[in-house]
């Protein structure tokens, strides 16, 4: 493996960068699998002597082995909060413990339940005093993705608890104001379909982890795509001047995507890769 000097050498110029998000594009949302053509294609994209990375909401803990057992180079975790390549962490920002502490008590005094992640943990608070049941299907959710989800230690002051970002379930009793206005100029928070946001610290966003990439390896924008189907895949399709939609896709992607492929099921990740000569 080359050291970090010598990413950006002239070997790398030429390289292709893809992005992949997870949900919808690596994983049939009906079946929760990844197609064994799409296995095979970032195979033989990494054959070509490409680069192939996870670039995802979802954070280390929640990437199961069957992801990472394809053989990407490396993953943009968490939003760009945590950025690793070969085993090796080139980035991370992880939210203070007394921020994180403050996070969830303000949440409670909103009604808002929420879960909230780290590279090693889901959290969700069990002393929440509403009584949300998104939270238990969240949580068998969470689960058969293969994290390691647990309720918050009794003692938040003495536990030294830190998490990267959190996602909120909101209701109508939510304070859905005062979570702007408490949040604002410090996170930016995504919607995640109808009643579902994921808030992530100012600064980092799935393209900023691209951008990062791309100046550790020294690869052009015009050699950079970026594979998804939701609105928060937008920034990344903003980073990169190869924006690819999955078959089905939230439709407010599209303006950023120079193409669309396939639905998952048929094939969708093989085609994106034939269409752009990348395998």
């Amino acid at each position: 493996m080359k050291n970090r000097n010598d990413r950006n050498s002239a070997d790398y110029s030429d390289r292709k960068i893809v992005f992949f998000d997870i949900d919808g594009t690596l994983l049939d949302n009906a079946t929760h699998r990844i197609p064994e053509s799409a296995v095979e294609s970032i195979r033989r994209l990494r054959g070509n002597g490409h680069l192939a990375f996870i670039n995802s909401g979802r954070t280390l803990n929640s990437i199961h082995e069957g992801i990472r057992n394809i053989g990407f180079d490396g993953m943009v975790c968490g939003c760009g909060t945590h950025i690793y390549y070969r085993g090796e962490t080139l980035f991370s920002h992880t939210i203070p413990h007394e921020k994180c502490v403050e996070i969830v008590r303000r949440l409670r005094e909103l009604k808002i339940t929420a879960f909230f992640e780290s590279p090693e943990y889901v959290w969700f608070d069990g002393q929440h005093p509403v009584k949300n049941p998104e939270v238990e299907q969240s949580k068998t959710a969470f689960s058969k993705n293969g994290s390691n989800v647990q309720d918050f230690p009794r003692d938040l002051e003495g536990s030294g608890l830190t998490f990267d970002k959190f996602y909120c379930l909101l209701t109508a009793e939510s304070d859905r104001e005062g979570l702007e206005e408490y949040i604002r100029g410090e996170f930016v928070a995504t919607p995640q379909g109808e009643d579902r946001l994921e808030v992530v610290p100012e600064g980092c966003t799935k393209a900023e982890g691209i951008r990062f990439l791309q100046k550790e390896f020294g690869i052009r924008t015009e050699n950079c795509y970026a594979i998804g189907d939701g609105e928060n895949d937008i920034p990344m399709f903003r980073a990169v001047a190869n924006g690819i939609a999955m078959g089905e896709c939230a439709e407010k992607i599209l303006p950023y995507c120079v193409w669309q492929t396939s639905r998952v099921s048929e094939d969708g990740i093989k085609k994106a890769m034939e269409h752009f000569g990348l395998i």
